[in-house]
């Protein structure tokens, strides 16, 4: 079972920590009035869900301020369901649940990593693109920068400016049911 989870941290690590590295346009102007507004939109955010698509496909919850449920299905094989609380990184095994270790990054590409590293460096950019169209609706785009240089792109509701994907280069994420009371994340010892 260790190289079951072993398998399974390297699937969620590589589909939720892979952000791209591009280098980004010393030109580019910070749209601060951008970066103030999805602030606001995520001052009042307690929860949403999320799917990650890439080398594995993953389904979860996020509840703040800081627990995710992720259920992973890894090549069609039997799906894998973890929580993670903070750092701690939990695993559902033969009916119960076991702590697998520690989560060193917090999940950063994700929009609450997204918004907590923005906050904590204020020189971080949030650099408007042009809007455009995802399924039949307009939507806003930004590119985020990290403070190691690395980027990733996202869309928001033009409305609420909540962001509805982020894609990095090799993973996209999907959000939806913003504040969806049915959100809920496991308890875990």
């Amino acid at each position: 079972m260790t190289h079951v989870r072993r398998f399974v941290s390297a699937a969620i690590a590589s589909a939720l920590l892979a952000v791209s590295v591009v280098p980004t346009d010393a030109n580019a102007a910070n749209d601060t009035a951008l970066r103030t507004k999805i602030f606001a939109a995520f001052s009042t955010v307690k929860s949403y869900r999320l799917t990650v698509l890439g080398a594995a496909r993953s389904l979860g919850i996020w509840v703040a301020p800081n627990r995710y449920e992720m259920t992973t299905e890894i090549g069609g094989g039997k799906p894998v369901h973890t929580v993670i609380v903070g750092s701690d990184y939990w695993t559902f095994t033969s009916g119960k649940w076991e702590h697998s270790g520690r989560v060193s990054s917090n999940l950063d590409v994700d929009i609450a990593g997204v918004i907590r590293n923005a906050k904590a460096n204020p020189a971080a950019r949030f650099t408007r693109g042009p809007d455009q169209t995802l399924d039949g609706k307009r939507v806003g785009t930004f590119a985020y920068a990290f403070k190691n240089g690395t980027e990733e792109t996202c869309n928001y509701d033009r409305a609420t400016y909540r962001v509805t994907r982020c894609k990095a280069d090799e993973v996209t994420i999907l959000y939806t049911k913003y504040n969806d009371a049915t959100n809920h994340v496991a308890k875990v010892p």
